[in-house]
């Protein structure tokens, strides 16, 4: 996916939403918004804040798990695209995410510098994870 992208992004740890926004960031096509939890992206999202192309989900969060974010976002917006990020990258894992309809998998850590590449490249659909 090239040219401007709106992202939704949804963590519970406020130094990955810090470095995730600041990596994000560096590419000015990029309007973000940033969230740190399930209820509110869901909130952001009936409050107007609907208006996004595809949303990066954190699979471990304490409300409403990345998964179970997907399944309720699926309800609001069925073709949205959705990358998760995880700690997890055992590959029974990351299938399993993919087969919850997942666009694509970054597994954490990922390097700030290449993140911007890593979401269009998962978004373009020519690979379904990156990472270590």
């Amino acid at each position: 996916m090239t040219g401007p992208l709106r992202l939704l992004f949804v963590d519970d740890d406020p130094d990955i939403r810090a470095i995730v926004a600041l990596a994000l960031g560096l590419d000015p096509t990029i309007t973000l918004t940033v969230v740190g939890s399930g209820t509110e992206a869901l909130a952001s999202l009936r409050a107007g804040g609907g208006e996004v192309d595809a949303a990066l989900l954190d699979v471990t969060m304490p409300d409403i798990d990345g998964p179970s974010l997907l399944t309720l976002l699926r309800h609001v917006m069925p073709d949205l695209p959705v990358i998760f990020m995880t700690a997890h990258s055992r590959d029974r894992e990351l299938s399993m995410l993919r087969a919850a309809g997942a666009q694509g998998v970054i597994v954490k850590p990922f390097a700030p510098l290449t993140l911007v590449e890593q979401v269009r490249t998962l978004l373009s659909g020519r690979v379904s994870s990156v990472g270590s």
